[in-house]
């Protein structure tokens, strides 16, 4: 069964919305959204160092297979609206790897964190549901991960894991189209011995993360 996407007229609207470069909110590195009373927290100091990128990449392992934004997608936007590239289509179930930004999130639930080619805030509490996200983004999903925060990193990062494609209804209620499940030593690496630390007793290395180095 050929894989669907989602093309609401809503859908479109963002499309044209990001196409005509409309304003978006910067993604500021001191800019940390309070985590949900009562959820637990990844430390984002962890989660820098192994999502950061430094320097040049180092090219894949040969079980690899690197994919951008830019390719999920056939430009020019046809009349059929948003087509998966081949290319797409033939890594789902791969395992690839993947650099771009984190979404930085007005109000961060537990659960995957998004993936996007540019900088960009998701101001929930303003634009509601309605928010001008771009087209290509990826639902990020940490094994054993779904009831932890994932704290807002600035700057690129490169992420490895299994491509899964096909609409499914997060957590949060958006529906993703376009998901990685990260390696699962990546995840446990970011789990940590200390797996998560309580969201109010989290300010402190929020705060560390704004020095974090940028590319």
């Amino acid at each position: 069964m050929p894989i669907q996407f989602s093309r609401t007229p809503r859908f479109y609207f963002a499309i044209a919305v990001l196409l005509l470069s409309s304003p978006i909110h910067p993604v500021s590195a001191a800019n940390h959204s309070t985590a949900e009373n009562g959820a637990q927290q990844l430390d984002s100091k962890r989660v820098a160092s192994l999502l950061q990128v430094n320097g040049k990449l180092a090219p894949p392992s040969n079980s690899v297979i690197d994919i951008k934004f830019r390719e999920f997608f056939k430009m020019p936007i046809g009349p059929r609206g948003l087509e998966p590239t081949d290319k797409l289509l033939s890594l789902n179930g791969k395992r690839v790897r993947i650099i771009g930004y984190m979404v930085n999130a007005e109000e961060p639930s537990p659960g995957p964190f998004i993936l996007a080619p540019l900088a960009v805030s998701m101001a929930e509490k303003e634009d509601g549901p309605a928010d001008d996200m771009p087209a290509s983004t990826l639902f990020v999903h940490i094994e054993n991960g779904e009831k932890l925060i994932v704290p807002h990193v600035p700057g690129l990062l490169t992420l490895t894991g299994i491509l899964e494609l096909g609409n499914k209804e997060e957590s949060d209620g958006r529906v993703s189209s376009i998901r990685l499940k990260t390696d699962p030593d990546l995840s446990r690496k970011l789990l940590g011995g200390k797996q998560a630390s309580h969201a109010n007793k989290t300010s402190k290395s929020l705060n560390q993360s704004a020095n974090a180095p940028k590319i």
